[in-house]
């Protein structure tokens, strides 16, 4: 699990956007991407659990000075992918 969580953390810096509307981030050795009906429960199997859980935000973060990832969610969908430079 911890091997799998650096690796989360690693591939923040990763962020690839695919086209206008479609939002993409690599955990681990896979992708998660807005757009094409991914839930929650597929979410949480690619990238496990977030460190901050507010129900349609789920928050990945880094150490500081790193990028973190703000998953929104909408009726259980993932709707949008934000990234935010920390300090």
């Amino acid at each position: 699990m911890k091997r799998s969580f650096l690796a989360l953390l690693f591939s923040f810096s990763l962020f690839v956007a695919f086209g206008a509307h479609a939002q993409t981030f690599v955990c681990g050795q896979s992708m998660v991407q807005t757009g094409e009906g991914t839930t929650k429960e597929q979410v949480l199997a690619t990238g496990g659990p977030p460190s901050v859980d507010e129900g349609d935000r789920w928050y990945y973060k880094n150490q500081p000075g790193q990028v973190t990832v703000v998953l929104v969610f909408e009726n259980g969908m993932l709707e949008q992918i934000q990234h935010i430079q920390q300090q």
